[in-house]
This record gives structure tokens, sequence and C-alpha cells, in this order.
């Protein structure tokens, strides 16, 4: 039996470990976005959750990948092609992630989330994640202006802030709340203000009651998007962190030494999901 080395002179290594830190923050940094975004004065922060999201998914799915075919190849690692093969829909590479975790039998704390507001997401990070449906949409629209349709703003309102707000608002107390709050504003101060902003969808916003109703609405948008954001990153780092465990004290292919670690700051309970405002957590 040989001894084994320090993890730290594996070339492989010190590149596993980079990229966890780096999809770390990546995906931190998109959740912690997506609970300050609004529609007045912080539409670039939905940007930064966009592209802190899509390409921290795609980059975690891809590092599922390279764990099963290190598994499958003796700790060998996938050629540059081959990880190119992978490609970027999100959508995909989910699938092949979960049928990784299904063909290794992974005993997962936490399970894919199936419900419509997660699915919502990452449809519209997918669509993000393609230059021409998402990331390039405004300049795409410059030239067409009937490429608006493809703007990530209006999608993400209507496709994930409106089934949110249908679950989390629509009669329920919080609405009754918010509408009342907005209309004694609204007659106290309308005489003495001017309003002038557009939402998510491009649409005017010209009065105090709209405004106050919009922003109590984006406050239940920001916390809910967030969570249920937070349940796809969770499922996807516990596959790796198991993954990953497996193929270092198992299979002692030291190459992914300690770098599951990085993706305990998302395998944690719901209280913290829902609670939690800045990501990664602080060790």
């Amino acid at each position: 039996m040989t001894e084994r080395g320090d993890p730290w002179d594996i070339p492989e290594w010190h590149s596993i470990r980079q990229e966890a830190m780096l999809i770390q923050q990546l995906l931190g940094s998109g959740a912690t976005a997506l609970g300050r975004a609004n529609y007045a004065d912080k539409k670039g922060v939905y940007y930064t959750a966009f592209f802190g999201l899509s390409v921290g998914l795609e980059r975690l799915c891809k590092l599922v990948l390279i764990v099963d075919y290190a598994l499958k190849n003796q700790g060998q690692m996938p050629s540059q092609d081959l990880v190119k093969k992978f490609g970027h829909n999100i959508v995909k590479l989910m699938r092949k992630a979960e049928r990784v975790s299904v063909a290794h039998s992974l005993s997962l704390d936490y399970q894919k989330p199936e419900d419509s507001v997660a699915k919502a997401i990452v449809t519209n990070l997918d669509a993000f994640a393609d230059a021409q449906r998402g990331r390039y949409a405004n300049f795409a629209s410059i030239c067409d202006p009937n490429l608006t349709r493809d703007e990530p703003l209006s999608k993400w309102w209507n496709q994930v802030a409106k089934e949110i707000l249908n679950q989390r608002y629509f009669g329920t107390a919080a609405q009754e709340r918010i509408e009342n709050n907005a209309r004694v504003i609204d007659a106290m101060l309308s005489k003495y203000t001017i309003v002038q902003h557009f939402s998510e969808e491009r649409e005017q916003i010209d009065n105090l009651e709209t405004a106050s109703i919009r922003t109590g609405q984006t406050e239940i948008v920001q916390k809910w998007s967030r969570y249920h954001s937070l349940t796809i990153i969770r499922w996807l780092s516990g596959i790796y962190s198991k993954l990953a465990y497996g193929a270092v004290c198992k299979h002692q292919h030291d190459a992914f030494f300690g770098t599951w670690e990085f993706f305990y700051t998302y395998t944690v309970s719901d209280n913290f999901l829902k609670s939690r405002k800045i990501w990664p957590l602080n060790r």
C-alpha cells in the first residue's frame, strides 16, 4: 500500500479548487442580487443576478460531470474538448447532473425542487445564457424592436415574479396591507410628488399608489425568488459534494480533495435560505 501525497502537489487540485471557489461566489452574488433588484433604481442588479446564477449553475453542473467522468475512468480527467461538448444549455446540463445522481445512487439531503417557481427560474436563466435570447437581447432589440419579447427583465417578471405573486400575494393579508398603505400614501403625498419610473415590463409608473404597490410586490418577489433559486443551488451543491467526497474517500481521487466544502454554505435548511440575504454564508 503506497502512501498518498499532499493534494496540493496535484496540479488538477488547484484548478478544481479555484473553480469551486469561483462557482461559490458566482452563485452567492447572483442570489444576493436577486434580493436587491427592483424596478426603480436597481434594474441593473437583475443582470448581476442573471449573470451570476446562469454562469454559476452551468459551471457547477460541469463540475458534477467532471467528477462523474473521473469516477468512470480511474481518476483521469476529461479532455478540454470533451468539457466543451458539455455545452451551455442549463436545462440539459441539469438533466445530466440529475442522471449522474441517480446512476451513483446518491443519498441527497435535499431533493431537486420541482415547484413551478423553480422551473420558471431555470427556464429564464437558460434563456439568458443564450446570447441571442438573453445576454444580448438589449443590443438585438436596438436593431429590431420586435425582439423585446426576449428581454430578460420582462420575461422574468412575467414568468417568475407573477408566479410568486400568485402564490404569495394575491388574496392574502399582505395584498390588503400593501394596497391599503399605497392608497394612504397616495392621498397624503400625491399633490407634492412627481413619479416617473418604468416597470420591468417597460410600463410607465407615474403615480404614488402604483409605485407603492409595485414596491410592496417587489419585496415579496425579492425574498422568494432568492429562496427558490437557492433551493436549486442547494440540490446541485449536494450532488457535487457527495460525489467529490466519495471520489476522494472511497476511490482516492485526491484532485477533488476538500472542494466540496465550498458548497456546504448552500446545503442548509429552508430557514437559512429564506432569512439570509447575503450569500455565500460566512463560515
